[in-house]
């Protein structure tokens, strides 16, 4: 697998819960102590985010990282 290919995943998820718990880019960015602009980059797929950033998100999100990890992990087994 490539990474790319990870970090495209691991946005969609990002996505599908930020949307689902009714939050903007901005709105999260605050929660994860993030820019929003990061949080713009990792959604489109162009910043493969690091392991702290991931873990950031994930606080944010009030989810826990290996969850992120493991939805992103499954889209790859529905393809």
């Amino acid at each position: 697998m490539r990474s790319n290919d990870f970090a495209r995943r691991f946005g969609e998820v990002v996505r599908k819960h930020r949307k689902a718990a009714g939050l903007t880019q901005e709105q999260l960015a605050e929660k994860s102590d993030l820019a929003s602009k990061m949080i713009s980059l990792v959604e489109r797929f162009e910043r493969n985010p690091s392991l702290n950033v991931a873990n950031s998100i994930a606080l944010g999100l009030g989810v826990p990282l290996w969850q992120l990890i493991r939805d992103a992990d499954n889209i790859k087994h529905k393809k």
